[in-house]
């Protein structure tokens, strides 16, 4: 993304206006499934409708609390930095509350609320949402919006982040986004019944939103022409619940297996060298470091299988992409994944209710059953990809716009004046 001008103050009117909020900055390295639906919420933006993405600046070069506009992946919007924060800072969970992006945007926020404030209500903005913590602006600005939960908030299980030790921030802004958000969206249905069961007198607010793949990049391609070596891929961070250790403990047994004959391609900025099961694979890693969409999809096509260990997910979208490309992935079971991942057709889903060296032996056994399939030419790329049909931007991001029009032709549009709607009806 390039910034092409430089402005302060509303652009010219469009017919909605749409504010999002997130500590991170759409040109720099950071990928994750929140940064990967910023970035997809401006690409697939209707014509008609304009972005104002109050976020970070990570290279130092805008003016604090300043509207810019900005062009991504051809598509304009407005971008107003509250912080300066750059992505080698970001790269690994922060150690310390005065270390983390999150409680410095918070910060940020606070400190140019009255230029937020100024832009978003001249555009009469409604907001969307990614993080409970952020509820209270909104909330005080009296701005209608949608809040998305994309995970299990902070489970009893490890973390890298710090909201495992300030658990309450995440629970304070829940509650109170599910009493004043217009829509409270959750990731897969099971957090959707746990949400609605905590929180009965909102229940009707409460919905489904599954997570997306864009399929204009990820798209079914070709196995490599070989299995030797066979190659498998992992894109995110290596978050502790995400589970490294028994990701590495898996490569290493189907590298026994395989006589060696085996790759592991790491997609994302953290570093595997500090756990010490990595040294058993290093010499067999490919890291490729931090990659755009494209980038991501060229990784996927040149593997053969994705892998997913982790304890919690809400709907890993690194599965999502890997599956798009036509290739199989192998994960430890999660209630969630049963809608993507068909056994023998689209990877295999491995119970985690076993010990380790069995959970370990059993995955690696799945790898092995993939591989010759591979081989034999029994698994189909466009066979896989169709096992997420339904979770693409035309069906899944498409109901956020609505959602938005919806509420801005109901509660935003100025006296006398109608909002033309489009996208259809919710």
């Amino acid at each position: 993304m390039n910034a092409v001008s430089a402005k302060t103050g509303a652009t010219s009117p469009a017919t909605y206006n749409i504010a999002l909020m997130h500590p991170f900055d759409v040109r720099g390295a950071k990928i994750g499934g929140l940064e990967t639906y910023i970035r997809d919420f401006i690409t697939f933006c209707p014509p008609d409708t304009r972005i104002l993405f109050v976020g970070v600046d990570a290279v130092g070069d805008m003016k604090l609390g300043e509207v810019v506009e900005a062009e991504f992946r051809g598509r304009r919007f407005d971008f107003l930095p509250v912080l300066r924060y750059s992505d080698d800072q970001a790269r690994e969970a922060a150690r310390s509350i005065t270390q983390s992006i999150t409680a410095q945007f918070f910060m940020g926020l606070a400190r140019h609320i009255t230029s937020i404030s100024r832009e978003m209500r001249a555009r009469r903005c409604s907001v969307d949402l990614r993080r409970v913590e952020f509820a209270w602006l909104p909330f005080m600005l009296r701005l209608p919006y949608v809040q998305m939960l994309h995970g299990e908030g902070v489970p009893n299980l490890p973390m890298d982040s710090l909201l495992q030790r300030y658990r309450f921030v995440h629970q304070l802004g829940e509650r109170l986004a599910v009493a004043t958000s217009r829509k409270f969206l959750c990731v897969n249905p099971m957090i959707t019944e746990r949400q609605r069961a905590t929180y009965p007198n909102y229940a009707g607010k409460i919905d489904t939103l599954w997570t997306w793949v864009n399929t204009n990049i990820f798209r079914p391609q070709p196995f490599p022409p070989s299995i030797d070596p066979f190659r498998i891929v992992f894109i995110g961070r290596l978050d502790a619940f995400k589970q490294p250790r028994l990701m590495f403990k898996v490569i290493a047994r189907l590298r026994e297996k395989l006589n060696g004959a085996v790759e592991f391609h790491y997609v994302g900025t953290s570093d595997p060298t500090r756990y010490a099961e990595f040294a058993a694979i290093e010499d067999v890693t490919v890291r490729h470091g931090f990659q755009d969409a494209k980038g991501v999809a060229a990784v996927v096509s040149r593997a053969h299988a994705g892998i997913l260990t982790s304890e919690f997910e809400g709907m890993p979208r690194c599965v999502l992409e890997t599956l798009a490309i036509g290739r199989p992935v192998v994960a430890v079971h999660l209630p969630q994944l049963e809608a993507v991942i068909e056994d023998g057709v689209s990877g295999y889903l491995v119970p985690r209710e076993m010990p380790e060296e069995d959970l370990i032996e059993t995955l690696a056994r799945r790898f092995m059953e993939v591989c010759g399939a591979i081989a034999q030419d029994a698994v189909d790329p466009v066979s896989v990809a169709a096992k997420i049909a339904t979770f693409t931007p035309d069906h899944q991001l498409a109901r956020v716009y609505r959602l938005h029009q919806e509420i801005q032709r109901r509660d935003l549009a100025a006296p006398g004046e109608r909002l033309v709607q489009s996208w259809g009806d919710t």
